[in-house]
């Protein structure tokens, strides 16, 4: 099996002190570095089959299995391209020095890790473009393929407050809301640019 890597850089606007951020981890129709064009719809069935898991793919540094930095809360499709919203892991090493990157704004990239499933030769563009991947990981990283994939914030921590004693069910759904207009806030600010 061939793992494939795209890079994207990233913008910072704010960056919370919980290591919270979101972004575009990839952008449609774009001819990357790599020669690649990732058409819209291409990570449909891949969310699917994650949300169907209760999982997520992974949050890696530079791409390295050994190092992973954090969790993907939620990713999505829109017309632009897949917006994720993730959360740095800052009790380790490694996730630390990432808000600290990301903060300073000298961490630049998004890169996905993924295989394909499907594509085409784009022949007037001399491209591949792909129209159905697996996706493993998105990654930071410090040299992107694709110019338009990027972070567009981290947000300020929560006020500690004492929690609620309420059904796993409830605050799933809960967060599931808070993530859903937390990555349309991020489409109609990064769009607004």
């Amino acid at each position: 099996m061939t793992i494939h890597h795209v890079s994207g850089a990233m913008e910072i606007k704010d960056i919370a002190a919980n290591g919270t951020f979101t972004g575009y981890a990839s952008v449609f129709g774009l001819l990357d570095s790599q020669n690649e064009i990732v058409e819209r719809g291409a990570f449909t069935r891949t969310l699917a089959k994650w949300r169907a898991k209760n999982f997520s793919p992974a949050m890696l540094w530079m791409h390295d299995p050994t190092q992973p930095i954090g969790l993907w809360i939620a990713m999505a499709e829109d017309e632009s391209g897949l917006v994720v919203q993730g959360r740095l892991a800052l009790g380790t090493q490694k996730g630390a020095e990432a808000y600290e990157l990301l903060k300073m704004k000298a961490l630049t990239g998004l890169s996905i890790g993924y295989r394909v499933i499907t594509s085409r030769i784009d022949s007037k563009r001399k491209a591949r473009v792909l129209t159905d991947v697996d996706l493993f990981e998105v990654s930071l990283v410090t040299f992107p393929a694709n110019d338009a994939a990027r972070v567009n914030g981290v947000k300020a921590p929560p006020a500690k407050v004492p929690a609620k004693k309420t059904s796993k069910t409830a605050r799933d759904e809960r967060a599931a809301k808070r993530a859903s207009a937390s990555l349309k806030k991020a489409a109609r600010t990064l769009k607004g640019k």
